[in-house]
C-alpha cells in the first residue's frame, strides 16, 4: 500500500510543476531564449535560487512537463482493474483519453512538439523517455507475469498499442473520418488487432 505524500512533499511537487509550466509557457509565447532562470522564477512567483534548487536548466524544466504528463497516464494505467489484461488495459486508457480527456492528449502532443523543436531540450528528453518506457514495461509485466528484460512480449504489447492509437489518430485527423469520434476509431483499431487484423 502506497503511503500518501506528506504536506511538504506536495508543496515541493506543486512548486516543481509551477516552474515547469512557467518554462513551457514562456518558451511557447516568447521563445526559448526568453526562458531564463530569472524569467521562469518570476513567472512562477519564486526566486531564481528556488528555480535552481529544482532544475539544473530551463531544458530540464521543459522536459519535466512532458514527463509529468506521461507519468499521469501511467498512474491511470496502474489503477485500472486488475482483471483487465495488458492490451485491454491500454485500450481502456487510450479510449478514455480520446473520449473524456482530450485536453490531456492535446497537452502531451503540444509538449512533444515543443521538446522536439529544440535540440537542447530533445537531448535531455532521452533519459526521461528511457525512464518512462521502463516504467511502462514494468506495469505490463505486472499484468502479464512476463519478464520484459528477457522476453519481447511487454515491449510488443506497448508497441502495438501505440501503433493502433497512432493509426486511429491519423485517420481521424486526415479529414475523412472527422464525423466519427476519435474514441470510436481508437476502440476499432484495438478490436481489429485483438481479432487478428481480419480484412474488412
Amino acid at each position: 500500500m502506497n503511503t500518501p505524500p506528506s504536506l511538504r512533499e506536495r508543496k515541493k511537487a506543486a512548486t516543481r510543476a509551477a516552474l515547469s509550466m512557467a518554462a513551457v509557457r514562456i518558451t511557447r509565447e516568447r521563445g526559448i531564449d526568453a526562458a531564463t532562470a530569472d524569467a521562469i522564477a518570476a513567472e512562477a512567483g519564486v526566486s531564481a535560487r528556488t528555480f535552481h534548487n529544482y532544475f539544473a536548466s530551463r531544458e530540464d524544466a521543459i522536459v519535466h512537463h512532458l514527463e509529468a504528463l506521461v507519468d499521469g497516464l501511467l498512474d491511470t494505467l496502474e489503477q485500472l482493474p486488475r482483471e483487465l489484461d495488458a492490451f485491454a488495459a491500454l485500450k481502456e486508457l487510450l479510449v478514455t483519453i480520446a473520449d473524456e480527456r482530450q485536453h490531456e492528449l492535446a497537452d502531451i502532443v503540444g509538449a512533444m512538439e515543443l521538446v522536439e523543436s529544440h535540440p537542447a531540450v530533445a537531448s535531455g528528453n532521452q533519459q526521461v523517455y528511457t525512464r518512462t518506457m521502463q516504467r511502462a514495461i514494468r506495469i505490463i509485466e505486472e499484468r502479464t507475469g512476463v519478464d520484459g528484460d528477457s522476453h519481447i512480449y511487454p515491449r510488443l504489447v506497448l508497441g502495438v498499442a501505440n501503433a493502433a492509437f497512432n493509426a486511429a489518430a491519423e485517420l481521424w485527423s486526415c479529414g475523412k473520418a472527422t464525423e466519427r469520434k476519435l474514441s470510436e476509431i481508437v476502440a476499432e483499431a484495438f478490436d481489429a488487432v485483438s481479432d487478428g487484423l481480419p480484412k474488412p
